[in-house]
């Protein structure tokens, strides 16, 4: 973390009048937010955000290992720990054909809220792109709001978390999003005690939003970016209209798949949506709040 404090250049931090920093530097856009006891810290904000750049570095560094999938990764004390902890969230996740980079937003968030955290405050909230690393001290509470398109303006529903319930991190993925995807969930939502299991674990569960359908097309991921971590698999890239049951199906899919690895305990729960219908595991029942 030392790294942070040789950075000079903030040219790529804006600081908002509320006290947010944000941070768009390379493919990183995100906005970092620190209270103490609801009054703002942006300087400590600040500190968080110079740290953004160390990141990155450290990534461009070790492109050959997190394009590699988990299945022919070890883990090594060279690695720097952002690529240690992507590698660790998503060997948990157990899922052969994933890479490193599924989980590599959220880890970055994580990383600049824990660095923030140990210093001060009693509220933390890094937000890189839609995967957001929450800390909270006693008595604070996060409300979060979930959309069922990621492309949507506005938060369909709202989650509020609080210091006792040992969540840390919220992750979305879908079609439409920053990233490829097998599946076709315009949004899938995950929670977790720690923002790169739920990045990655949103991955995967919107992966298995997948249906079999004419108005579905698919192509191989090289095909639209050479450079791709997945070259060799198939993603979504239109979808049309689909019938009620093949909805539900995908919907069940993926819902499927939170259930197992919630039962693992590595997840808190998950949303998921497509095409105007929402679905979660029971774990969210009495959180999940309609806007």
């Amino acid at each position: 973390m030392q790294a942070a404090q040789r950075v000079q250049n903030t040219n790529y931090i804006q600081v908002l009048p509320n006290g947010t920093n944000l941070v768009d530097y390379g493919p990183m856009r995100m906005s970092i937010n620190v209270s103490e006891n609801g009054k703002p810290l942006p300087k400590l904000a600040e500190e968080g955000a110079l740290l953004v750049m160390s990141l990155l570095e450290d990534l461009s560094k070790c492109l050959s290992i997190i394009n590699r999938k988990n299945v022919t990764l070890g883990m090594k004390d060279i690695y720097p720990e952002i690529v240690r902890r992507m590698i660790e969230a998503t060997q948990k996740i157990e899922e052969p054909d994933l890479t490193p980079l599924a989980a590599v937003a959220g880890t970055a968030s994580e990383m600049v809220a824990d660095f923030i955290f140990n210093k001060g405050g009693t509220k933390v909230i890094v937000d890189n792109g839609g995967d957001i690393a929450i800390r909270l001290r006693e008595g604070e509470v996060a409300r979060v709001g979930v959309k069922t398109e990621i492309s949507a303006k506005q938060p369909a529903y709202l989650i509020s978390i609080d210091s006792t319930m040992g969540i840390g991190g919220v992750a979305t993925s879908g079609f439409g999003g920053r990233s490829f995807t097998k599946g076709i969930a315009s949004a899938a939502t995950v929670l977790a005690e720690r923002a790169s299991l739920a990045d990655a674990a949103a991955t995967v569960i919107g992966n298995f939003t997948n249906v079999d359908d004419p108005n579905i097309t698919r192509t191989l991921a090289e095909r639209i970016y050479p450079d791709t971590d997945i070259a060799g698999e198939w993603v979504t890239t239109r979808m049309g209209e689909l019938s009620q049951e093949k909805i539900e199906q995908a919907l069940n899919n993926g819902l499927s798949k939170a259930s197992v690895i919630s039962k693992k305990q590595l997840i808190y729960g998950a949303l998921i949506a497509l095409k105007g219908k929402t679905v979660w595991t029971d774990s969210l029942a009495a959180l999940v709040e309609k806007l």
